[in-house]
């Protein structure tokens, strides 16, 4: 099975092809007991942060003492990420955890950086060590982004 979703695209001759298209984002979840890694792989943006804050609202019905988001993959940060952020750790405070953003990408830090809210997460500048094993249900949301954007048009959650 592969991640990638075949779209048409019209070539010269004016018919159409299937070309394999990458996911905007991957979310990965693994848990150990009552601590929670989420792996973020590809671009936070108005499309996809949502999927973020929804998978940390799911994992704080429970006692989740620490919520590790690894952001060292990501290679697009938007606004929209940066209200994810900080919606997520004000969930995980409210329920009584921490969260900690685990090895945060040029793109992640800078942005945080100029938007002066580095200060109130807390952040793992330390290469990221191997996590827990996955244990979760994965399900697969694919959409297809506005005309206008050029880039990959699909998104994955596994959580």
């Amino acid at each position: 099975m592969t991640d990638q979703v075949p779209l048409p695209r019209p070539e010269a001759n004016g018919r159409h092809s299937a070309h394999l298209i990458d996911p905007i984002m991957v979310l990965t979840l693994s848990r150990d007991g009552s601590t929670s890694l989420i792996r973020v792989v590809g671009e936070i943006d108005m499309s996809n942060a949502h999927l973020i804050t929804e998978l940390v609202e799911l994992l704080c019905a429970t006692p989740t003492p620490l919520v590790t988001l690894d952001l060292s993959e990501v290679r697009f940060f938007g606004a929209h990420g940066v209200s994810a952020l900080l919606r997520t750790n004000a969930l995980i405070a409210a329920a009584g955890g921490r969260l900690v953003l685990r090895e945060p990408s040029p793109f992640v830090r800078r942005i945080l950086s100029v938007c002066r809210v580095a200060r109130h997460l807390t952040l793992d500048l330390s290469p990221a060590s191997v996590g827990p094993a996955v244990n979760g249900v994965a399900a697969r949301l694919t959409h297809r982004a506005p005309a206008a954007r050029a880039h990959a048009s699909s998104t994955e959650a596994t959580t």
